[in-house]
């Protein structure tokens, strides 16, 4: 309890401050299109998920250090120790804990801030453009059999923006292009807009113009909301279709498969971050102040934090597996 409760109430007081930066940061957009000063609190109601999921392990740190720290300084812990309770089972009942917070930070990163942040993101674009936003602006390549697609862009609503589509044929020569101005998803089908065919034979080059067509093998819609979301707040069973398709069509997949074990592993962290703040428990209470637990804390939970952002990126880099 005393863990839990102190976790909660630093995270609290993180989250707070962190949130009240964020609002004053939004009503910057006051003003721009519709957006109005009701939308800069809605946003930043929108914005608390992720940013909750941030500073979710570093504030679990800083709570059970602050907590358990409490409790060595009111001599509860030589109590308990007092009534025949060792060590063991203290760590036990702190991981105990440990499972209940990594419980409540998987289901919020797995269900919760991929949401919130979709529907952030597409009101700001709403209110201060008007229009979905492009939220890919990134050239995009997609395979479909034969058919290789380009996609230059994608908005918040999944509407694609100028696709080019490569057919070629089984002994891999081009046989046709297809340009389309946009595409969108009907519910059941691609519909391309604004169409020109180029047929390439042995012997001609011709064209012809459609106004609309359907395609239904165009992109999986599911992979859209992969390809538009930021990479470190998508679930872990989009990181892993997303992961595996890229995979089966021999593109590279290692940055979508290092986020997902990062996402997959980020609720053991918690656990991590408990037993680092076990230590701390049975320090002296006279040599172990407040204010030194904190600073503590603080200089524990930045160096967690750059080491594995930098042991990520090196992996990436060298190509080593994100386990």
């Amino acid at each position: 309890k005393t863990v839990i409760s102190s976790a909660l109430m630093f995270m609290l007081i993180i989250l707070a401050l962190n949130g009240f930066i964020s609002l004053a940061d939004s009503f910057k957009y006051v003003g721009r299109g519709t957006f109005e000063s009701i939308d800069a609190f809605y946003y930043t109601f929108l914005t608390l998920p992720r940013r909750l999921y941030q500073i979710f392990p570093f504030s679990v740190l800083m709570g059970a250090m602050m907590g358990l720290g409490t409790l060595n300084s009111h001599h509860e812990l030589v109590a308990i120790r007092a009534a025949g309770i060792s060590i063991s089972r203290v760590i036990f009942s702190v991981m105990k804990a440990a499972f209940i917070l990594a419980c409540f930070l998987f289901l919020l990163g797995e269900y919760i801030v991929p949401v919130t942040e979709k529907m952030a993101a597409n009101h700001w674009a709403v209110q201060t453009l008007g229009a979905p936003s492009a939220v890919s602006e990134d050239v995009i390549w997609v395979r479909d059999a034969n058919n290789f697609i380009k996609i230059q862009t994608i908005t918040s609503d999944k509407t694609l923006g100028k696709v080019n589509i490569y057919t070629f044929s089984e002994d891999k020569k081009l046989n046709i292009i297809t340009l389309a101005e946009q595409a969108h998803y009907d519910g059941k089908d691609w519909i391309l807009k604004g169409i020109e065919q180029i047929f390439i034979t042995e012997k001609k080059v011709h064209s012809t113009y459609i106004e609309q067509a359907r395609w239904p093998t165009l992109l999986d819609l599911e992979l859209v909301d992969v390809i538009i979301s930021n990479l470190e707040y998508l679930s872990v069973s989009g990181l892993y279709r997303y992961s595996s398709y890229l995979d089966a069509n021999n593109l590279d997949s290692s940055q979508y498969w290092l986020a997902f074990w990062n996402k997959l592993t980020q609720p053991f962290t918690i656990a991590a971050m408990l037993l680092l703040s076990v230590p701390f428990a049975f320090s002296s209470s006279r040599a172990s102040n407040a204010g030194s637990r904190l600073m503590i804390g603080i200089f524990i939970g930045i160096a967690f934090t750059i080491s594995n952002k930098i042991s990520a990126q090196f992996g990436l880099v060298y190509g080593f597996s994100p386990l």
